[in-house]
């Protein structure tokens, strides 16, 4: 890792998820960290051999817009090739990881603008979904309807474009949690009003 402390760094995803079982270190007083099992629960957590802090591992929050076209994209949702690690390169809707103090609806919102630079108007919530092969995260997907901009490209979306439901491309999905949740967009929006 650079030493230059202003110079910026994207994430490491696969170093991150191995986070807290290969800590080695306390983040409270810095003692070495091992596995024991804790009670009551009797699973093996990371713990402190000086302070006793035990390491409770969660799911990380995730939200973000399945953004559904309008006038010429009417019936199109928007997808974003990922610019990134994990994944890169297959698809997904824009959304990310939700920061402390920060909602999940906020975050969607954050995410969008941020990946596609568009600011949607955030509709009903489309779903929650786990992701048992990446149990790293818990996705929360709104529907969203695009603001007046067209969506541009970033360094974690070099692509973005809108998929009719029969064009989506389902083999190319980045995630298990993204074929969930566009599975139940065509679902929604194949019935009849």
């Amino acid at each position: 890792m650079s030493e230059d402390r202003d110079e910026p760094v994207h994430a490491d995803h696969h170093l991150q998820h191995q986070f807290a079982a290969g800590a080695r270190f306390c983040a409270l007083c810095g003692g070495a960290m091992r596995s024991r099992v804790v009670l009551p629960d009797r699973k093996r957590r990371q713990v402190c051999s000086q302070c006793g802090f035990v390491h409770f591992p969660a799911a990380r929050l995730v939200a973000g817009c399945v953004v559904v076209g309008e006038n010429e994209n009417a019936g199109k949702v928007l997808l974003i090739k990922r610019g990134l690690e994990p994944s890169r390169g297959l698809w997904t809707f824009p959304g990310g990881f939700v920061e402390p103090a920060e909602t999940a609806a906020d975050t969607a919102l954050r995410e969008t603008l941020e990946e596609v630079g568009m600011k949607v108007r955030l509709g009903p919530l489309l779903g929650v979904y786990d992701d048992l092969e990446n149990a790293v995260s818990t996705v929360v997907a709104y529907l969203a309807a695009p603001g007046p901009e067209a969506p541009i490209v970033s360094d974690e979306a070099p692509e973005a474009r809108y998929f009719s439901r029969d064009a989506i491309p389902w083999d190319q999905l980045a995630f298990n949690s993204t074929r969930a949740a566009l599975t139940d967009w065509v679902a929604m929006a194949a019935k009849p009003r």
